[in-house]
């Protein structure tokens, strides 16, 4: 997967949250992870990618921690 630039904006927000922090689908989609819905579901099914957090009956999130650690693994190879 080659990662697009992300936009500036969205860039420096998830930059500067912390690992602790936690990031909804459309602060992920597609501007840090270049992808689609569908994609990402695929990949969490598979364990390919981390599964979110269920804060309350109508949030889901990420970790921050967990996507830099998945985004780290991608350019590890």
């Amino acid at each position: 997967m080659s990662a697009a630039p992300m936009p500036v904006k969205v860039r420096q927000t998830f930059d500067t949250l912390p690992d602790s922090g936690y990031v909804r689908f459309a602060q992920l989609v597609p501007a840090v992870i270049p992808a689609s819905r569908t994609t990402l579901w695929r990949w969490v099914k598979e364990a390919k990618f981390p599964k979110p957090a269920k804060l309350s009956s109508g949030v889901t999130a990420w970790r921050v921690g967990d996507v830099r650690e998945f985004l780290a693994s991608q350019v590890e190879g």
